[in-house]
Order: structure tokens, then sequence, then C-alpha cells
């Protein structure tokens, strides 16, 4: 083995220093040769955080009435199911409410009966009319209308029609006999004329019946509508103070009694019962909260991440990220990040964090300090294999292969590592011909030349 001379001492922290080795000493000695590379470097940012509750998942509850308590049905810690009752308040709010929507029922539901009524009466009314119109006998008229409600449209109309008919048949007679001279032409003429004032009268009648049927069919009509309408205003402004719809249709103060004024503050969905305010007889008002709870099927973890790792802050976006805690060494966590702040903290200078896990066995407690390893990708850093690194007096170096026999000694700053890889992050370029094998050899002859000079 041989080594390029210098005119002056070099010691091994010197750059450019060549080693000449013979090819076909290479095997032997244990030589490998691989290009630097580069590629994206994983590596996993470790971190200390906080299980929270899920804040889209707790529910404070509020009473919407004053009242007084009437009932408890749940305790701290108690499990509930969505609509589950937790409490019921004796209101006399709700207790008015329910009884103006009965009211406002029992309106409609008379309402609803006078418009059917009218209803009949004016499809009989105007058949009955328009049997009239067609000059149908009386006695007829009679025989088909006698059992058909129409209020006092059957009198006011046949007794008109009575006495166009009795008028007519005055002038019929009368004109049979005035050729004869029995009866003056003033009998006639007058007999003619209350024939055609009565046919007036009758046909005036007519008209003011079919009115007054449009009239009051139309205010029947209305009538119902606005029923209707006072219903749905009593029923919403109980839906409003959030009654149950099971309670509002089944309401009956005579089977009820004083439980009408019952309202019943029910679970909003499935979850724990975190804090309870309420006991027996207590008065409560809207703005007092009763009971607070929580879905702690899923949490949050709340990490904090420091300004170094700003860079990184896009790309923790939806990553799922490992969770371990110290009390349950066998137990592994996933949860995956869906919110990174956009504000840091002045006084901690950082950012925070939030991931979201299932914990359908509620092994992850609020409160609860955790591991957090998050993964980080870097962006394309030259990397080469771990082995290729030599050290010697705290300085870190590699040998570079410079064509044939000759390997220069090349001082780099390395990064971080994953398995068998490090990052180079200065000192060599991606291409460079790096000896990742038998580097030893080298580092040897180049100290035992350098003793040698000297």
């Amino acid at each position: 083995m041989s080594a390029q001379r210098h005119d002056t001492p070099v010691d091994v922290a010197d750059t450019a220093a060549i080693i000449s080795l013979p090819q076909e000493q290479w095997r032997a000695s244990g030589i490998q040769i691989e290009a630097a590379g580069e590629e994206p470097l994983d590596r996993v940012l470790r971190l200390t955080g906080q299980i929270s509750l899920n804040q889209d998942r707790v529910a404070h509850i509020y009473s919407m009435v004053e009242g007084t308590v009437d009932d408890v049905s749940v305790r701290l810690g108690q499990t509930v199911k969505s609509n589950d009752r937790l409490a019921v308040i004796h209101s006399r709010e709700v207790g008015s409410a329910k009884l103006a929507l009965y009211q406002a029922r029992l309106q409609l539901e008379l309402a609803r009966a006078k418009n059917e009524l009218q209803a009949t009466i004016a499809a009989n009314a105007t058949e009955l009319l328009q049997s009239l119109r067609d000059n149908v006998d009386i006695q007829e008229i009679e025989t088909q209308f006698r059992d058909r409600p129409m209020g006092d449209f059957r009198e006011r109309a046949l007794a008109s029609y009575a006495a166009y008919l009795k008028s007519d048949a005055d002038v019929e007679r009368l004109e049979g006999v005035s050729q004869s001279g029995a009866v003056s032409g003033k009998t006639l003429l007058a007999a003619t004329a209350k024939r055609n004032a009565d046919q007036a009268t009758f046909q005036a009648r007519i008209e003011q019946i079919q009115h007054e049927l449009q009239t009051t069919t139309l205010m029947s009509s209305q009538a119902v509508k606005e029923g209707e309408a006072e219903v749905l205003v009593a029923a919403t402004n109980l839906q409003i103070l959030n009654v149950d719809a099971e309670d509002i249709a089944e309401i009956d103060p005579a089977k009820q009694g004083e439980t009408l004024s019952h309202y019943a503050i029910r679970a909003p969905f499935d979850g724990t019962v975190l804090s309870k305010d309420v006991v027996l007889r207590e008065q409560v008002r809207p703005d007092v909260m009763l009971l607070s709870i929580a879905d702690l099927s899923t949490v949050w973890v709340v990490a904090n991440i420091y300004e170094e790792h700003l860079p990184y802050l896009d790309s923790f976006k939806d990553q799922t990220i490992t969770l371990r805690n110290d009390a349950l060494p066998a137990q592994v966590f996933k949860a995956k990040v869906f919110y990174t702040g956009e504000i840091m903290d002045e006084a901690t200078r950082t950012i925070s964090l939030r991931a979201i896990a299932d914990n359908v066995d509620h092994r992850l407690k609020p409160g609860m300090f955790v591991n957090i390893e998050l993964p980080i990708r870097q962006s394309e850093s030259v990397v080469i294999p771990s082995a290729a690194v030599q050290q010697h007096e705290g300085k870190q170096f590699v040998f570079v292969h410079q064509g044939n026999d000759q390997f220069q000694r090349r001082d780099v700053i390395v990064g971080a590592t994953s398995g068998n890889s490090i990052v180079v992050r200065s000192g060599l370029q991606k291409g460079e011909s790096v000896v990742t094998a038998g580097g030893f050899i080298l580092k040897s002859q180049l100290l035992a030349e350098l003793l040698g000079d000297e």
C-alpha cells in the first residue's frame, strides 16, 4: 500500500487527504462502493400529549323553562342512551302551553265538523235550486229532499217557488175564461203582474241563496284553516321548548291531571354523565346548567408543536399517530390528526395539534398523558448507508472514490437516521461514490501514513 505524500504534515481532519489502494487488494480488504442516493427520509417526532374530551360530542344540559325538579333519573358517571330521560321538571309554562294546544285541537275539531255539515248543506241546497230551475213538480221536490239537511234554505226557496207557481196557475186560469167575459181584463192584468213579481222574487231568492251558500262555505273553510294554524302554532311552541313529540301527541287533561305540566329533559346522544347539579324539589331556571354528558367512544389528543417543527406542520394533517401510556405498556392506540392550529402561543412558542382516537372500551381517560409518535417525511435528502460514516477525534467523514485506486477522505455533517441509512446534510453530493464497507482499512492506512510523516 502506498499513500500520496505532502510537503507539509497533514492530520486526519484534512479533507484533501488521498489514500491509494490497488484494486487487486479491494476484495481482500472487503472494499465495497456505492453511489450516494437522494430520497425522502421518514422519521418519527416524539411528543407528549394529553387526552381530552371530544368537544364535538359534549352536551351541557339546561332546562328551557323555569320550574321545580320533580324527578332525577340518572346518577353521576351513569351511561345513558340517546333520548333517555334524565330529569323531569314541573313547569307551569309547559302546562299552559299544552292546555292551549288541547283547546286549539278542540276548536279545530269543531270547525271541521261545521265545515263538513256546511259542505253537505251547500251540496243539497245547490241540487234543490237546480231542480227548481228545471220546474220539477213541487210534490216530487218535497219527496226527494225531505230528509236531506239544508238549513232554512229549503223553506225560503220553496216558499218563493210555491208563490210563483200559484201566481202562474192563476194567470193560466184567468186566461182560460177571459174570452168569455167572465173576468175583466183588468183582473187578468193584475194577476199577470203578480205572477211576474213572484217570478222575479223567486229568481232573486235563488241568487241570494247561492251567494249565501258560497259565503258560508268559504267562511267555514276559512275557520278550518284558522283552526289548523292555531294548532300548528301551539304545537310549534311546545316543540321550541323541546317537549317530546309523544307528549305533544297525547295531551289529555282529564287523564293526565297535574302531570300535564311535566317537562322531560332527555339525553341528546349516547354518553356518560360527567356532572350532575340537580336535586329533587330544586327550583331551576334556563340559565343554570343541570347536567353535562360526553360521548367517550372517541376522544381528542392534544399536543403542542414546537417552533422548530413548523416546516412539517402541513404534512401533519390527516396523519395517523401512535399513542402510548406508561400505565398501559402493552397497549398501543392510534389517532388521526384533524387540526393543526394557525396561532402560536406567545408564552410557550408552540402551536396546538389535535387528533381524534377511537375509545370504544374507554381505556383512554380525559386528562391522561400519552407519548405520541408522529411520522415526519422530510424533503429529498442525500442518503448513504450508516456504515459508510467513519469517526475520529469527534469528527465524521467518508471515503469518496476518486477513480482508479484513489480514495479521498471527506468530512461530512450527518443528520437523522432511518434503519440502515443516514442523511448527509453537507459534504457530499448525490451520485458521488462512497466506500460502504472496508472503510476501516482505508482509515487505518491513513492514520499510519500520517504517523509515518511525523
